[in-house]
């Protein structure tokens, strides 16, 4: 088994593998892909009760699609693409029968290179701990051929490591949060990610490898906590990655691979301390989504647990995702060379730390939208 890394969350007790059907977008797909008379759905929410009333409630209120008539072919048509990469003969494949060989040092060298030269922003390298691995499949674009069926048992056991690339997100959208072109925001991220990913598999495969890629359309991992293990960032409060190049304005994708690479080490960027005297996003958060209080154990993991239903619903009050926490973060700025001094010293533990959430305060202020880009209007 590879060797659990040092985590600067703490793990308390046993995790389970996490059930993907689980997942909110997933019985939300239930519903708007299979709808109630499917045996999917009668299957899942027949044990699940409230969570059913949770969803139907979520169907009878504003969808996401923007304000105007041009806002939503904008978000459709990247994520029309993204669902198309998230094919199974997409994201993975056979490899081929002749095995390239070389050190893991060398590996992990030209995947990086390689991974960034295909777009990421961040990349690093872990064990892939199995504990990170969904259960099942859940969440598809519907029951489609292209996808593994819903409920379809996945396993993993063959990959050994986890390549973890982080893709920032457009500031100038996302500072309109919690308006229409956060979803933009999101929506080039998760594109690039996808396309970025099913590319980089593709080449380990080449190589004569096992590889798969995980994007937003089809994850059969939990990208963040293999982001922890890769050395890209920490868990924050908000339950976002939080980075020290980007804050919380970064999407991620994932490739599972069994080629032997030299891993890097997550690090301590002083993310525990810093959230715990911050409380940017709690305030900012027109659902009260996020936890002010101390962490709770939430599957062997103490943590600030965020409160995913109430997010979500204000995403169909609001008709868009949201986005304010990514945007008030004193973290998420852009990176100006004060910027980069700012976050150096907000990555080490100390007093300091509480004087300059106070600072970020005075600076920027309650958060106020900025205005819309003009080929919005």
């Amino acid at each position: 088994m590879p060797k659990q890394p040092h985590y600067t969350m703490d793990i308390v007790g046993e995790i389970a593998r996490y059930d993907e059907r689980d997942m909110l977008f997933a019985r939300q797909d239930l519903l708007r892909y299979f709808g109630p008379e499917s045996p999917q759905y009668q299957a899942y929410f027949k044990d699940n009760p409230i969570k059913e009333r949770y969803h139907q409630s979520l169907s009878r209120k504003t969808p996401l699609g923007g304000k105007n008539c041009t806002d939503e072919p904008m978000f459709r048509a990247q994520f029309r693409w993204i669902d198309q990469l998230g094919a199974e003969d997409a994201v993975n494949g056979e490899f081929a029968a002749e095995r390239k060989t070389f050190s893991e040092q060398s590996a992990a060298r030209k995947v990086k290179a390689i991974a960034r030269m295909y777009g990421a922003d961040l990349v690093g390298i872990a064990p892939l701990l199995q504990q990170w691995t969904y259960s099942h499949v859940g969440a598809t674009a519907g029951d489609q051929p292209a996808y593994l069926p819903w409920g379809t048992p996945i396993d993993l056991s063959h990959h050994t490591h986890a390549i973890a690339m982080g893709f920032k997100m457009d500031q100038h959208l996302l500072a309109s949060a919690p308006d229409f072109p956060t979803l933009l925001a999101t929506a080039q991220a998760y594109a690039l990610s996808a396309w970025t990913a099913v590319r980089l598999a593709e080449y380990i495969r080449q190589l004569g490898y096992r590889a798969r890629a995980h994007h937003f359309s089809n994850y059969q991992v939990l990208a963040v906590p293999i982001a922890v293990d890769c050395g890209l960032g920490e868990l924050s409060r908000a339950g976002y990655l939080l980075t020290k190049e980007f804050g919380l304005a970064v999407r991620l994708s994932i490739v599972t691979t069994d080629l032997p690479m030299k891993p890097d080490n997550p690090r301590d960027i002083a993310v525990q301390s810093f959230c715990e005297n911050c409380q940017r996003c709690v305030e900012a958060c027109p659902s009260n989504a996020i936890p002010a209080g101390e962490k709770v154990e939430h599957n062997g993991i103490l943590k600030w647990k965020l409160d995913e239903e109430k997010c979500y619903a204000y995403w169909h009050v609001n008709g868009t995702d949201c986005g304010i926490c990514m945007d008030v973060c004193p973290w998420t700025k852009p990176p100006t060379p004060f910027h980069r001094l700012m976050a150096n010293l907000a990555s080490k533990q100390g007093a300091h730390q509480r004087w300059m959430v106070y600072a970020d305060r005075i600076v920027y202020g309650p958060h106020k939208p900025a205005p819309n880009p003009d080929y919005l209007d």
